[in-house]
């Protein structure tokens, strides 16, 4: 293969585990000054997020784009487009209706109490950022040997935050946010604008991502290779291997395997 195209969230960055750690983390806090159930509050919190969110009426440009209720809780929607001038102008008020709807399950809190929870969300998800360490090493190995593009679903804001404070745009890899182009995967054209900064055909490219459905699926249906990274897996479907197009992989160290072979 003579390409990589690197899906982001839970591949090369710390997505999930990160934004459970921040919400457990605010929970946490809210129990020690509001005297509230942590973990129900953890779990009230995300449920909520997904029914205000699907109440939105960016719900289909969200899902388009591949933006999540949990992002919803700490980005800032920054850039161009009535879209994202829309997500923008109700992202507070989106905050502050989870927030106040899951502690309301125990008790009566102030206006002041719920703005500093959506804060203080904002600011342990942040904290949170950082890169894999399979990913760091494998990154550094290949940035000098093989074209490497990362193609990302969510909110342009979040996104580059996560490139930024994880040490990742020190490799200086070219970008496709969902949100800026205004589709997100599965849809093949985030990786067709891949191939075209790559400058490579198809089958000169492997993708390799977490997702089956956003990440090998409209790889394989364009013609690119596709690794699946189930990680800390014991048992796989199917080794990586170069003569392959779809391979299941549990480190990313795999990949330096298959592009070098």
């Amino acid at each position: 293969m003579g390409a990589v195209i690197w899906d982001l969230d839970d591949t090369l960055v710390v997505e999930r585990a990160a934004a459970e750690a921040a919400m457990l983390a605010t929970c946490e806090w809210a129990a020690m000054t509001l005297s509230v159930n942590p973990v129900q509050l953890c779990d009230d919190v995300f449920g909520l997020a997904k029914s205000h969110w699907r109440a939105l009426p960016t719900i289909r440009y969200a899902r388009d784009v591949g933006i999540s209720s949990w992002e919803g809780l700490w980005a800032t929607f920054d850039g161009p487009g009535p879209e994202l001038a829309e997500l923008r102008s109700r992202a507070p008020s989106y905050r502050q209706s989870v927030w106040r709807a899951a502690v309301e399950r125990q008790l009566h809190p102030s206006a002041k109490a719920i703005s500093e929870l959506a804060d203080r969300f904002i600011v342990e998800r942040r904290a949170r950022i950082r890169m894999f360490d399979d990913a760091r090493s494998t990154i550094d190995h290949l940035c000098q040997r093989v074209p490497m593009v990362v193609v990302t679903n969510g909110a342009p804001d979040t996104q580059r935050a996560k490139v930024r404070h994880s040490g990742l745009d020190r490799f200086g890899l070219p970008t496709v946010i969902s949100g800026d182009i205004g589709v997100g995967k599965p849809d093949p054209e985030p990786f067709e604008r891949a191939l075209r900064m790559l400058g490579v055909s198809p089958a000169q490219a492997v993708a390799v991502g977490d997702s089956h459905s956003r990440d090998v699926e409209p790889a394989l249906e364009l013609g690119l290779a596709a690794l699946l990274l189930i990680r800390e897996s014991t048992r796989k479907e199917q080794q990586a291997d170069p003569h392959s197009r779809f391979g299941v992989i549990s480190t990313l160290h795999e990949v330096t395997q298959i592009v070098e072979p």
